[in-house]
């Protein structure tokens, strides 16, 4: 099964990479400029794109949507490897959680708390953090709260994006 996910042939589709390089920007776009950065606080939908990507085409071109995205939008911050790296780990779980479909309402709401627990709690609150501490020395427990905040809002959007899979399905 994950074979089939990482199947990079899917990418050789001219409409395909096209959708996959919509879903880049639009996750750029929705950091950047529609996305709450407030110091500590960060609230933005630019993973909405990259859950589509995972959700539609699998793990490859969910990576490839989160490494573009992330560094388009940190060309005029720099950027680090390794936050790059947590990039293409995020789009492989979003890929590997939310490719496969699964039928009911029920299924629905666990396949999205599953992913997002996984997102939150491995690569937010725990490689994330461990790369803030080894890079800058930096450690600040509010990144925990506001994980536990946010994370309600990032399953229901992902529920929703599960819910209308077949309205996406129709562009594929």
């Amino acid at each position: 099964m994950l074979s089939k996910q990482f199947n990079l042939s899917k990418l050789a589709n001219v409409k395909t990479l096209v959708i996959l390089a919509l879903l880049a920007s639009l996750s750029v776009f929705l950091e950047t400029f529609l996305g709450i950065n407030a110091g500590y606080f960060k609230l933005h939908f630019g993973y909405l794109p990259v859950a589509l990507a995972g959700m539609m085409y699998g793990i490859a071109p969910a990576i490839l949507v989160a490494t573009v995205a992330d560094i388009l939008s940190n060309l005029g911050t720099g950027f680090s490897v390794i936050f790059v790296l947590l990039a293409v780990l995020e789009g492989a779980v979003y890929g590997m959680f939310m490719h496969k479909e699964v039928q009911g309402r029920k299924m629905l709401i666990t396949q999205a708390i599953v992913c997002q627990l996984v997102v939150s709690l491995v690569i937010h609150a725990g490689l994330n953090t461990w790369a803030l501490w080894q890079l800058f020395g930096f450690f600040n427990p509010v990144r925990f709260i506001i994980n536990a905040v946010t994370f309600p809002v990032k399953v229901f959007s992902l529920f929703m994006i599960l819910n209308y899979r077949k309205v996406f399905q129709k562009f594929v």
